[in-house]
């Protein structure tokens, strides 16, 4: 018998009801029949629209022959829960393939309306007399991810239940209300369905369900928050319907790696205006709370959230809202819950300089890491609204401040916790299998962790203890070497500011004299050097101007870059490897820099231990180096970068590096070579840029100054425009070949226009 239901042919770890042998024939008999009269309603259905005369009858019978199915269901106590799950899932594709039939309204006024009432309370007692939960949990990751989407496709498919979701329908109209009972039901007891499935999503997965679907969803709860006196139903039915679909949006944006899909549809927006609403209730905004918790905890949230002002918002909901709201008054468990994601919401997108002289006294640190040692004890490291890994990865962001890592460390037990508490993740992710549930979050706390000790590793005063626990840095080497990691990464979302397992535990050996690259002095003479090796340090945030400099200066034949992207070392010892042999380093200064630990560790490296030659060039004209960063360089020479003019810059570099290394070289700017390139050489630009080939033959140009003339020209206007004016001749002239010019192609041959516009030679 071909089954329609994903669950009847799921993979099953275990048996999970045992029957009694002596009825096992009679069962399956009971069974097979079940199955075939659900799955002949789920055949007919499509065939209703052939006959519309008869439509609203047949829907009549169908609903009739459903009710008796989900009656024997609940009253019979024979089916395995395997099996009524199977035929609840047939039920509810084939009511809302009905439930989208035009005539339906008519069907259920002709079926019986209070009839219709009891079959959607049964479909609900179903959910409710089965253990559903159990299961799903004993389901396989293969099989519950089949699940999910399969239930997530028939709410996205049904035309009507997006028109409910999209408030197209009237509450005043009974045949309307019909519909909206109907609807409601289905919505809240398949997502009720959802929000038990525990499974690893990622923004390409919920992409096809952004609109409408998720889209549909979030305008369906804005207006309920938003307009509380126009309920569809009855107040209680539409609380516990929010409830559902706070908690369904909730498990989607833990997941971290969909939280694109939310930023696009501007869900951060809306939630932080459902904040300012004095009149939700406490589990409400605690689940709201929660979504801007997971939205925190990834980059581009924190970017969003700081441009709509989210930490004024949340220190006025902390300062009022909470105080007097009555369900946080009568519920004061719940209040505390709400505080520590709060202020964990705080410490992921608040400036750690400022959130120190802000937020200390208010003891927003200190809840932080109380929370994170409570939430610790769990077996599972994680309660109801945590998993220990987002409090760690606030911790970790927060210990990138000296000032604040002072203030963690001196609490009595603290370094002994995170010890101990890393100490234990290892020993239990070695008990887990790879397909665990939780296995990536773990592995997430123990990178946060390891970062965590990085950053104490540059504190003489704690290297003793850490030297003491050195077996901790070989299990984590264990780790990093290990199936479970290299499995587990390629699905969990790691901050950018996040270091690398292996880039965390050389930086612990390294600052605990572990490991011993060394060099002797630079000693500079006063011959006249031919070239010079130069290294660029960086933070990956800033990686765009990095390149931007990396291409003005690799063009200098007397200079020899090394760069982390075009040399391919990341890891510790090629880093040494570099700084040792190079003549130069130049650090890229900006408030990211002094932050990341890597860059941290490099720039300590060359002035304590190699007294390389260095020149910091400040990118950020708003960053000002403070504690061990202003300690090295307060006294040198620096370089500002001027965002309108980086040929500048450069000339000013290249200037110091001449008088320190007694070389000469020079900038000058020459456009006549390109003036004179022949046709050919034209054709080889072309070629070299990966610019479409038909561009060139489209324009014809004769001559490098041509090219040079048409560029001036272009770039005095938006590339559109010109984009706009060929597109249309460029497809007619290139007919034959089926050649049509994008955006993407016509915007690469403007980006290399730009650059041969301000195109700079060297000698």
């Amino acid at each position: 018998m071909a089954s329609y239901s994903v669950i009847s042919h799921l993979a099953i770890r275990k048996q999970i009801e045992e029957t009694n042998p002596a009825v096992t024939v009679e069962n399956k008999e009971i069974n097979n029949e079940l199955f075939e009269q659900t799955d002949e309603l789920l055949r007919n259905v499509p065939s209703l629209t052939e006959e519309p005369h008869n439509i609203s009858q047949a829907i009549s019978t169908i609903l009739l022959k459903l009710n008796e199915i989900c009656h024997d269901l609940i009253t019979k106590k024979h089916y395995r829960t395997s099996f009524a799950f199977a035929i609840f899932n047939k039920i509810f594709k084939i009511y809302i393939q009905i439930l989208d039939l035009h005539l339906f309204v008519d069907a259920i006024l002709h079926y019986d309306p209070k009839r219709h009432v009891h079959l959607l309370r049964k479909l609900l007692d179903i959910e409710n007399h089965y253990d559903f939960d159990k299961l799903i949990q004993q389901t396989s990751i293969k099989g519950q991810r089949e699940l999910f989407f399969s239930l997530l496709k028939q709410l996205d498919s049904s035309a009507k239940l997006i028109s409910y979701l999209q408030n197209n329908l009237n509450t005043n109209l009974d045949t309307d209300q019909i519909l909206i009972n109907s609807c409601s039901s289905v919505l809240y007891t398949i997502l009720k369905v959802l929000n038990r499935i525990q499974i690893t999503i990622t923004d390409d997965d919920l992409e096809k369900y952004q609109s409408p679907l998720l889209t549909s969803i979030i305008r369906f709860m804005n207006d309920y928050f938003k307009n509380k006196e126009y309920l569809r139903v009855n107040e209680r039915n539409n609380k516990k319907l929010m409830t559902v679909i706070l908690r369904f949006i909730v498990n989607l944006t833990a997941k971290i790696l969909t939280l694109r899909i939310f930023i696009n549809i501007d869900y951060p927006q809306t939630c932080l205006s459902w904040l300012s609403l004095s009149y939700l209730n406490a589990t409400g905004y605690l689940l709201i709370i929660c979504t801007l918790k997971d939205i925190a905890c990834h980059e581009e949230g924190v970017i969003v959230l700081n441009k709509l002002n989210c930490a004024e918002i949340v220190h006025q909901f902390k300062n009022e809202a909470l105080n007097v709201h009555i369900g946080f008054i009568i519920d004061r468990n719940m209040r505390e819950i709400a505080s520590q994601m709060l202020d964990l919401i705080l410490v992921l997108i608040v400036d750690p300089d400022v959130l120190f002289v802000e937020e200390v006294n208010s003891d927003a640190i200190n809840q932080v890491l109380s929370t994170t040692i409570n939430t610790s004890a769990s077996l599972t490291f994680r309660n109801e609204w945590f998993h220990l890994s987002e409090l760690l990865i606030g911790l970790m962001k927060l210990c990138t401040n000296d000032n604040i890592l002072d203030f963690i460390l001196q609490k009595n037990g603290c370094l002994r916790f995170f010890l101990t508490t890393l100490r234990t993740l290892l020993l239990d992710i070695g008990e887990k299998n790879i397909d665990d549930v939780d296995i990536g979050l773990e592995v997430l706390a123990i990178m946060a962790l390891g970062n965590i000790l990085w950053s104490i590793s540059f504190h003489d005063g704690y290297k003793n203890d850490l030297i003491q626990n050195i077996d901790l840095i070989k299990l984590l080497e264990e780790l990093r070497e290990s199936d479970t990691l290299n499995y587990t990464l390629s699905y969990i979302y790691i901050p950018q500011q996040m270091s690398s397992l292996r880039r965390a535990i050389d930086g612990i050996r390294h600052n605990l004299q572990l490991l011993l690259p060394s060099k002797s002095e630079n000693q500079f003479n006063s011959n006249r050097k031919m070239t010079c090796s130069l290294m660029i340090s960086y933070s990956h945030v800033n990686i765009d101007f990095c390149r931007q400099l990396y291409d003005i200066l690799s063009a200098i034949p007397k200079l020899s870059i090394s760069v982390d992207f075009n040399t391919g070392k990341y890891l510790w010892k090629d880093i040494v490897e570099t700084l040792v042999q190079a003549d130069l380093i130049v650090f890229l200064l900006s408030k990211d820099f002094f932050y990341d630990k890597s860059c941290r560790q490099e720039l300590i490296y060359v002035t304590d231990k190699l007294k390389t030659l260095f020149f910091p060039i400040f990118i950020d004209q708003n960053f000002k180096s403070t504690g061990w960063l202003h300690k090295r360089i307060a006294r040198l020479k620096s370089i500002q970068f001027d965002k309108t003019n980086p040929i500048s810059t450069c000339e000013e570099l290249l200037s110091m590096i001449n008088e320190h290394l007694y070389m000469n070289i020079s900038l000058v700017r020459n456009s006549l070579d390109i003036k004179q390139w022949s046709d050919k050489e034209v054709k080889e630009w072309f070629m070299k840029n990966d610019i479409l080939p038909e561009l060139d033959e489209f324009y014809q140009f004769r001559n490098g100054n041509e090219l040079l003339l048409y560029a001036k020209a272009i770039l005095a206007y938006p590339w559109i425009n010109e984009y706009e004016r060929i597109r249309t001749r460029f497809a007619e002239k290139f007919q034959q070949k089926n050649q049509n010019l994008t955006r993407e192609q016509f915007l690469q041959f403007i980006n290399q226009l730009k650059i041969l516009d301000k195109q700079v030679y060297f000698n």
